[in-house]
């Protein structure tokens, strides 16, 4: 008898049922009809006309009819495991099935993401918003594997690159709540897995749920969650079934790191480990006996370097095993071994380039695996379970790093398939998630307008397009109010568009992929607008309506116009150094500013150049020596980044804080949206008014793998 897998259903049409494996339930033929209507693409929309056509087969059918039948589908799908809607009304354009269907050759077909509206709820999500956050902060491309790699011919230890193709041999999806699941975490015991689930309410909540669930039993999660709270997954504790959590109050007040012990699952224990300074881009992990945390910690701020920490849970004292560097991320993920004896961690550098290190806790030493060879915004870290190998994911392909002989082995996806993170069952079996760096610019991000946003009576906060897709970047004209230039995904690729009061105009037609503008610059006479995109410079000429590539050395971000407009300051990334240099339009000659690492560049009121370096704010003087350091960052909710407009400074957290100082008055003011801020964008011509970068909720599950290598090179 064939059967579909619908979610949490099994649907056999010839039997006319649906079965969960507790329950049973008889269709009508009518539903029947409607439900494989809708089964044969799942997420597609279907008309009302349609159905008429597929279904009822008349010239005309009463509204009442398609209605009621619409309805009673949707309630008899209802089931407890599903926290939206089986079947989505879509206004003026028909219905859509919002779960997965297996298709030929194992594979899943997915559910395909609503439409953005600008009236929906937004969440914070934890892991994606970092990314996401932290890709654009930095205005330099991060590629996923895709990008230049080592070439696989080279023959010996650590530059031998082999390539293997993976086949899937089974797809499926096992998460269904709307919102984003992530981190899948399976337990050392594999009996466990937990994710992180942020929701469309702004809550951000960890899953944990029994494995290898039997036919006939129900599933069963346990949410860990609360309402003024985060709860962000750090990792398992080697050899047992204790889960570290970060948790974090919405208002940036507290934050600490704790233990849920799950040996008696489903219930659990909670025992708090220690405090912790905030938002971090990174994870934590506690050593096998229960002695160690190790976690990374940066110097001030979201943006500042992090170093690696090991705090003993006993006594509290606190070592430093990796200072931050200058620049970059500094330390960020890590893993413990099965049997805890080896911590990994990457150590991003002012490139972003990762580095991979092996930490011996026995012996205290550091050992360098790896040296990826292009820039790499890691989500994940899997040990493999011989402990031989590392597991790097990275969109369409997963580096495999052997630790004892440092060679490498890049196990390429099928077209389709994207893994960012992942957590193995065995050898060819994985729970993964399509979160990647790459995603995180899909579907993801919106502008909005927020007028008076330090007055909390009378703030408003308006969407500034209600389009599908995605807005990254934009700036207003230094010399006409009603234009302002942006970024956005809305044609299959990232384009520079101009509003211009209040339309929508498509100025470049570059290449389309998932690379997006997230760098924009006017010049002072609002005749050109700079900007970059995979780390080439362009410039768009609003009078002559040209687009000029001006550099494509990829290795260019965040262009800022010279006071004069002869010019620009640019962030390059060079080697393993990040400094600003300046490029003369005439000549197009190139000069280093400065020597010791820079980004963030900018004038203030006064046309001095100030740039930031680690998570403090310096005026320049000679890139060297002759700098003065401005500020300091002692907020780590806060990002270490400082936006000066006229007299006005401002800073922004994750967590949706605004910071405004006036330097003509010496107030400063705070303000907290109901939104996470991605970016801030200043109004030149209105100090009542901001504009901002804000994280909207896509849609995204778990699923399933299980993969067999095809070929071998």
């Amino acid at each position: 008898m064939d059967t579909m897998q619908l979610g949490p259903w099994t649907f056999t049409p010839a039997d006319f049922s649906i079965n969960d494996g507790a329950q049973r339930k008889e269709l009508e033929p009518l539903l029947i009809k409607l439900l494989l209507c809708f089964a044969r693409e799942p997420g597609r929309i279907v008309s009302r006309q349609e159905l008429v056509d597929t279904i009822w087969q008349q010239s005309y059918v009463d509204d009442n009819a398609i209605n009621r039948a619409i309805s009673e589908l949707r309630k008899a799908l209802q089931h407890p495991d599903l926290s939206q809607s089986p079947i989505k009304t879509h206004h003026r354009k028909g219905y859509s099935l919002q779960l997965p269907v297996p298709i030929a050759n194992g594979k899943t077909a997915a559910t395909v993401a609503p439409t953005v509206n600008s009236k929906r709820k937004h969440a914070l999500a934890w892991w994606l918003a970092v990314s996401t956050a932290v890709v654009s902060a930095i205005a330099v491309v991060v590629y996923q594997f895709t990008a230049p790699a080592p070439s696989a011919n080279n023959t010996t230890g650590a530059d031998k690159l082999q390539v293997a193709e993976l086949a899937i041999i089974s797809q499926q999806k096992v998460t269904w709540f709307k919102g984003i699941e992530s981190r899948p975490l399976v337990s050392p015991d594999k009996q466990l897995l937990a994710y992180s689930h942020s929701q469309s309410d702004g809550k951000i909540r960890v899953m944990v749920r029994k494995l290898g669930i039997s036919a006939g039993n129900t599933l069963q999660e346990v949410a860990l969650e609360g309402d003024d709270k985060l709860y962000s997954l750090q990792t398992w504790q080697p050899q047992s079934r204790n889960l570290l959590l970060q948790v974090v109050n919405k208002d940036g007040s507290n934050c600490e790191y704790q233990n849920y012990d799950f040996s008696q699952y489903p219930q659990y224990q909670v025992t708090r480990l220690t405090q912790c300074n905030g938002l971090v881009l990174g994870t934590a992990q506690v050593s096998a006996d229960g002695q160690w945390l190790y976690y990374s910690k940066g110097s001030g701020g979201m943006y500042s370097s992090n170093a690696l920490l090991a705090e003993n849970l006993n006594s509290g004292t606190i070592q430093t095993l990796v200072a931050a560097p200058s620049a970059g991320f500094g330390v960020t993920l890590l893993a413990l071994s099965a049997d805890g004896s080896q911590l990994a961690y990457s150590l991003m550098p002012e490139s972003n380039q990762p580095d991979i290190y092996l930490y011996d806790p026995s012996s205290r030493e550091h050992r360098r695996v790896a040296s990826l060879p292009f820039p790499l915004l890691l989500l994940a870290l899997e040990w493999s379970p011989d402990q031989s190998s590392l597991l790097l994911p990275g969109g369409d392909a997963i580096l495999q790093l052997n630790i004892r002989d440092k060679s490498r082995r890049l196990l390429k996806l099928p077209d389709g398939i994207k893994v960012g993170e992942l957590s193995l069952l065995s050898d060819d079996k994985a729970y993964v998630s399509a979160l990647t760096a790459g995603s995180t610019t899909q579907n993801a991000m919106q502008l909005v307008k927020i007028s008076q946003p330090f007055d909390a009576a009378n703030r408003q906060i308006s969407f500034l397009h209600d389009a599908a897709g995605s807005a990254l970047a934009m700036a207003v004209s230094p010399v006409d109010a009603s234009r302002y230039a942006f970024s956005a995904n809305w044609t299959g690729g990232w384009q520079l568009w101009l509003n211009q009061h209040g339309e929508n105009i498509q100025l470049t037609e570059l290449i389309s992929n998932e690379q997006p503008i997230n760098s924009i610059s006017w010049s002072g006479d609002g005749r050109y607008i700079a900007f970059v995109k995979k780390g080439n410079l362009y410039l768009y000429d609003t009078q002559r309506q040209q687009l000029i590539t001006k550099m494509e050395n990829n290795d260019i971000g965040q262009p800022v116009w010279l006071p004069d407009d002869s010019g620009l300051v640019l962030t390059r990334i060079q080697g393993n150094s990040q400094n600003l240099w300046q490029l003369d339009l005439i000549s197009n000659e190139l000069s280093q500013l400065t020597f010791s690492a820079g980004s963030f560049a900018q004038y203030n009121a006064n046309g001095q150049l100030l740039y930031h370096r680690d998570g403090k704010l310096y005026q320049y003087g000679d890139g060297a020596k002759q700098d003065i350091e401005l500020n300091s960052s002692s907020d780590s909710n806060l990002m270490a980044i400082w936006l000066h407009q006229g007299q006005r400074q401002y800073r922004y957290s994750m967590l949706g804080h605004i910071e405004q100082h006036d330097a003509s008055t010496g107030v400063t003011q705070q303000t907290q949206l109901p939104y996470q801020v991605l970016a801030l964008h200043p109004d030149p011509h209105n100090p009542d008014q901001l504009y901002a970068t804000v994280f909207v909720t896509p849609e995204l599950a778990l699923e399933f793998i299980q993969w067999q290598v095809a070929t071998a090179d």
